[in-house]
């Protein structure tokens, strides 16, 4: 839970503010997982269903790469040898930026000592807010196309990259990301994605989708 709240202030996602009059401050609730290799992790969530659409939110939508496209790419990675490698953003959601005025209660067990009273003034989404998902996929765009990549138009969830070297493919669902290609090309792609986002590398995938990748 402590490294969940320095993560939070690391990335300035909120400052400590007094409520503004006539504005109400959404609520908060810590969520708690075991991952899949035996990490514990404690996420301090918005409960997204009290927000007021017009007031703390306004477009949603979100693209996530199409579940039949993932196998298509499997499919095409078979045929051809391709090498696949893949990356897991951390705190992905915590890279996007709001454009709404948004307050949120402070979590329990870590309001600051003489300032209960005060709440968080979000800059950053944060998980469960509604507009989250479409905030992270926004700065995930621009970053994959100023990296040379181009967005299908028949699947916003898969970008292409072409050079003299050869092709690169990235897929994305969220934050879960798997490069295609050349080895040496696609090596260097997800190096390039890695210095612009925190993410714990996968290497070889084994799993997307909860499709078993063998």
């Amino acid at each position: 839970m402590s490294e969940e709240i320095d993560a939070l202030k690391g990335w300035q996602v909120f400052e400590l503010v007094d409520l503004p009059k006539g504005r109400r401050a959404i609520r908060g609730k810590w969520v708690f997982d075991i991952k899949s290799d035996g990490r514990k992790r404690a996420r301090y969530v918005a409960k997204g269903f009290s927000q007021i659409e017009g007031i703390d939110f306004k477009a949603l939508f979100s693209p996530v790469v199409r579940y039949e496209s993932v196998r298509f790419m499997f499919a095409l990675a078979a045929i051809f040898g391709w090498y696949m490698t893949a990356v897991d953003v951390k705190t992905a959601f915590l890279y996007g930026k709001l454009d709404e005025e948004i307050y949120m209660e402070q979590p329990e067990g870590f309001h600051q000592k003489g300032q209960e009273r005060k709440v968080y003034r979000l800059h950053r989404a944060i998980y469960g807010l509604k507009q989250a998902a479409r905030a992270w996929w926004l700065e995930l765009e621009q970053s994959v196309k100023k990296m040379g990549f181009t967005q299908l138009h028949s699947d916003s969830g898969i970008f292409v990259f072409h050079s003299k070297q050869g092709m690169v493919i990235m897929i994305a669902y969220v934050d879960d990301i798997i490069f295609f290609g050349k080895k040496i090309l696609a090596d260097e792609k997800k190096a390039e994605f890695m210095k612009k986002w925190e993410c714990r590398d996968l290497g070889s995938p084994t799993k997307f989708l909860s499709m078993r990748i063998k």
